[in-house]
């Protein structure tokens, strides 16, 4: 047949050529309704949840058709509905006395509507989605034509519809997360982009909230992947109850979110919806084999205040997400032009720190560490400076923060390590010198053969180092780094606990590993002088390093009255300003600084 040739040619061209699927199909009932005039055809589409959804159907009433919307298949929902149930044609000659079509007389009656055959549209792996249909307004069967006809139309709705399903598929992946189903980052560069221009425009107001989550790696590296996507689906969905109808929700990242608030006409307005997001995400997760608690931190930033478009509004959120986690996460921060700054100015040091080493520009400075029994200097802490060729000389404090979170504390690390004990040759042979060590170093597999190969190198007796660990270290259920420290101490090389006291798990350090010396922290020992309970500290934690065979060194004194109450307490060294303040190795070399016995002498009356 010349028509329906020519009809299958034309539907195969148009989606070829990529035309809309609803003008299509439009085109395809309106070509159908030529071929076979008592016809009135209809396409409805079938989706995974089995509700049935109008596609075409140019001469039916649109009322009609929109009434169909949202209807669940079944036995008796009409002919569309019982053929996409059963997986059949259905062919209902008498509509008014047929029970399928009972509970939409109401409708079809007035429409002049008789009779329906619907056949079902099948994909190629045989799911049903979706029917064909032809309305009579008369009571009547479908003649060997029309049969023809619909055999035709089906098999090319089956070709488009699954075309449809390919290209859906294909928009999904390319701007949705498959994890979570919310927006991806191309999605959200597309429409983040329209919505915040729309509402800047209407005088709404906008904000970006940059989210991260506060400890998803520890679930993921426990617990599984599994648990993981279970726990970003989870985030997604209880994000998504909270915004509004026109925001956007993104994920962007492994463990990162953003959404963008349409509606942000004020600070507290956006910090409520902060509020709400961290609210949201307080109760406990449910990860199947484990329940699990997230926080998270959240960086905003505001349009038209802190810009207009959707990358530079992203970029203020993600400093301003950055401060909320300095903050010590679980925080959300506002974007402000200083937290700008402060990040430009670290990424600065960042550069110029990855640099540092190789150009030479790091130096040791040494602190005398005195024995009260004899007045004599009995050891030297290593203490790390940057010489920077603009900033001039730097302390830790400046720059370590940022090396750690550029992974440089190793590198950095091994360099103390070697260059105090080259530098121990030129101090007195009796003296030991101690180096601090962070726990990237003592997590590092062969940490404890670097200090051998530091002490070979340089020559220096085993006996005059000593490893600093500072109580912030985890070492009661870190048995790598427990086993580390025991391979160093079987070198020869002693162990001091430092700034016990201040916060750390310094008992807990003290039941895990034996130590040599502990060392008191500097806030504490300052207020031994003035503070009756301090004092009380200070005496019951000598007492213990007595108890267990253990020195006690004082670090941070300052002034001679700070001296006596610590002698008087029992501490067995000092440290600190009193005595000197660290000094490069040529002070102590050229006798600047004290060597031996402290000069001038330390008043201990």
């Amino acid at each position: 047949m010349q028509g329906l040739r020519a009809l299958q040619h034309d539907v195969l061209e148009r989606l070829a050529r990529g035309k809309p699927l609803r003008e299509t199909m439009a085109e395809l009932c309106l070509r159908t309704e030529q071929l076979a005039p008592q016809a009135t055809c209809s396409v409805l589409t079938v989706d995974r949840e089995g509700r049935l959804h109008p596609l075409a159907g140019p001469s039916l009433p649109s009322h009609y058709s929109d009434s169909l919307d949202g209807l669940r298949i079944g036995p008796d929902v009409g002919s569309c509905g019982a053929s996409a149930y059963f997986g059949e044609p259905v062919e209902v000659t008498d509509m008014a006395n047929d029970p399928r079509w009972a509970a939409f007389r109401a409708q079809t009656t007035p429409l002049g509507l008789r009779a329906c055959w619907s056949s079902p549209i099948r994909a190629s792996d045989d799911r049903v989605i979706g029917t064909f249909a032809f309305y009579y307004r008369t009571c009547r069967g479908a003649s060997p034509l029309e049969r023809t006809v619909v055999e035709t139309c089906v098999h090319l709705c089956a070709i488009a519809l699954e075309q449809e399903e390919r290209k859906e598929r294909i928009r999904r992946l390319a701007y949705f997360d498959a994890i979570t189903g919310v927006a991806n980052r191309a999605s959200l560069e597309q429409q983040g982009e329209i919505v915040i221009a729309a509402a800047v425009a209407n005088g709404f107001g906008a904000a970006i909230h940059c989210i991260d989550l506060d400890n998803f790696k520890e679930i993921n590296d426990t617990l599984g992947h599994r648990a993981g996507d279970i726990l970003l689906r989870s985030v997604a969905e209880r994000i998504s109850s909270i915004v509004g109808a026109a925001d956007i929700v993104a994920r962007i990242g492994g463990d990162e979110f953003a959404v963008v608030q349409s509606h942000a006409g004020s600070l507290a307005d956006v910090g409520a919806f902060a509020m709400r997001l961290m609210e949201a995400m307080a109760a406990p997760f449910d990860l199947e084999e484990a329940m699990a608690t997230v926080g998270v931190s959240v960086g905003i930033a505001r349009a038209p205040e802190d810009g207009l478009d959707l990358r530079t509004l992203m970029r203020k959120a993600d400093f301003a997400l950055y401060e909320a986690k300095s903050s010590g996460r679980a925080h959300f921060r506002f974007f402000d032009p200083d937290i700008e700054s402060r990040i430009a100015a670290n990424r600065r040091i960042w550069q110029d720190l990855r640099e540092a080493v190789g150009a030479g520009e790091f130096e040791l400075h040494f602190q005398p560490i005195v024995a009260l029994g004899v007045t004599r200097v009995c050891g030297y802490e290593a203490l790390l400076r940057w010489r920077h060729p603009r900033d001039g000389l730097r302390t830790p404090e400046d720059f370590l923060p940022v090396a750690t979170k550029a992974g440089l504390l190793y590198e950095i690390g091994a360099w103390i390590l070697n260059e105090a004990c080259a530098s121990a040759a030129a101090l007195p042979p009796d003296a030991r010198v101690s180096v601090n060590v962070t726990q990237p170093q003592l997590e590092k597999t062969g940490f404890a053969r670097d200090v051998a190969e530091a002490l070979a190198a340089s020559g220096m007796d085993p006996s005059r180092l000593e490893i600093e660990i500072a109580s912030s270290v985890r070492l009661a259920d870190n048995a790598e780094i427990l086993r580390c420290l025991a391979a160093i101490r079987a070198l020869g090389v002693s162990i001091a606990l430092d700034d016990f006291g201040g916060g750390g798990a310094a008992l807990a350090h003290l039941h895990a590993l034996p130590v040599d010396r502990i060392k008191l922290g500097r806030s504490l020992t300052q207020q031994a002088q003035a503070d009756p309970r301090a004092a009380t500290i200070v005496r019951s934690v000598v007492a213990l390093a007595h108890e267990l065979g253990v020195m006690a060194t004082a670090e941070g004194v300052e002034s001679d009255a700070q001296l006596r109450v610590l002698r008087q307490l029992g501490c067995d060294e000092i440290q600190g300003y009193v005595i000197s303040p660290p000094q490069p190795l040529h002070a102590f070399v050229e006798g600047v600084a004290p060597v031996g016995r402290v000069h001038p002498p330390v008043s201990l009356a």
